[in-house]
């Protein structure tokens, strides 16, 4: 399984041809797909925003429909308020929603598909780009 930032989800909805391959490529090997709530929440939120909204959430429904949301648990709770202090601590923070992002994905074993570099901060976490 493999976990979908985004920022990788929304180059699947803007189309972009590179994300389209790596999207391919993860379906052929039959992996299962996957996305975080908070994921969800921000591309509804983008969404909302648009000028074009009746489209933009068709696009985001029609994505999120195929996915496996990941469950927010205790352990992933928990996970991210260590994470969030350490990398506080570290002077690297990453900010709360990225950092609750990476613990689900660190929690259910899945590397993320990103394009944002700041997820490399993150002790652990399998990051692969397109």
């Amino acid at each position: 399984m493999v976990c979908l930032d985004t920022s990788f989800i929304i180059a699947l909805i803007r189309r972009d041809q590179g994300a389209e391959s790596k999207l391919e490529s993860h379906i052929a090997s039959e992996a299962r797909l996957s996305t975080t709530p908070i994921a969800a929440c921000e591309l509804f939120r983008g969404a909302y925003k648009s000028m074009r909204k009746d489209i933009e959430l068709k696009k985001v429904r029609d994505i999120l429909g195929q996915l496996e949301i990941l469950h927010f648990t205790i352990e992933a709770c928990e996970r991210y308020g260590k994470l969030a202090e350490e990398l506080e601590a570290a002077g690297r923070p990453i900010g709360d929603l990225d950092a609750m992002i990476a613990s689900l994905a660190l929690t259910h074993n899945e590397p993320i598909l990103t394009s944002d570099k700041h997820f490399k901060k993150v002790p652990s976490l399998i990051i692969e780009t397109w």
